[in-house]
């Protein structure tokens, strides 16, 4: 059975062309690629990108487990299966693919076992939404709708922080995107929520930034730049 974002019967309202990513509908486009590329560069894009693998390791020598107590809480480092942050001394998150995502949870889950502490691992991916806000006014929107400060001596590339966005508790990661052969960089803010608010903070974010030119776009769009 094909399994649903959040985002999709709203994305479905807006006429989005979807695919199949191993076993997800994802929205690839909502028209016309090419402008959606343009509006993720010039300005800001939101996209549903819900189907990507979430993972939560919790215990108190995680981080000896994870390879990771060198870690500043607030940092995250590319590792073998995606990318692990720590969020607290204690707690840690990973961002796989969604093809990654059972191996790579039933790996942790093993190493786990074999702690002699207390560690849990929990595949968070289908109660949880991520929505990629990006675009050279993705900071200044944020801004409107999150009191933490976004400038980039305060939330660099590769931080993630948890707080709330409109009201819903978000654990907020940026991970800006290299496009064109590394001339150019747009700043991206993935939002990572309860799965029952998806579709409300969506709704807000676009409304909060009709002024800033914000419009959904597709997968399709974000594999383009950063190809």
């Amino acid at each position: 059975m094909m399994k649903n974002s959040p985002i999709y019967e709203t994305a479905r309202q807006k006429q989005a062309r979807f695919s199949n990513q191993d076993g997800w509908h994802v929205a690839q486009n909502y028209g016309d690629v090419e402008v959606e590329t343009a509006v993720l560069a010039q300005s800001a894009a939101l996209c549903d990108q819900s189907h990507n693998g979430k993972i939560r390791i919790e215990g108190k020598t995680a981080g000896a487990m994870l390879d990771a107590d060198e870690l500043a809480i607030g940092a995250g480092k590319a590792v073998d299966y995606g990318r692990l942050y720590r969020l607290r001394p204690d707690l840690f998150f990973v961002s796989t693919a969604v093809g990654n995502v059972r191996e790579t949870a039933a790996t942790l889950a093993q190493q786990a076992s074999d702690n002699p502490d207390l560690i849990t691992v929990t595949d968070v991916t289908h109660g949880s939404a991520e929505l990629w806000l990006i675009g050279p006014n993705s900071a200044k929107l944020l801004n409107r709708l999150c009191g933490l400060d976004f400038h980039d001596s305060q939330f660099p590339n590769g931080a993630a922080k948890q707080s709330s966005v409109a009201k819903t508790t978000q654990l907020i990661i940026r991970r800006d995107i290299t496009a064109r052969a590394g001339l150019m960089t747009v700043p991206a803010y993935i939002l990572i929520g309860g799965r029952s608010l998806a579709a409300y903070l969506w709704q807000t974010i676009l409304q909060a930034g009709q002024d800033l030119g914000v419009q959904p776009v597709g997968t399709a769009a974000v594999a383009s730049t950063a190809s």
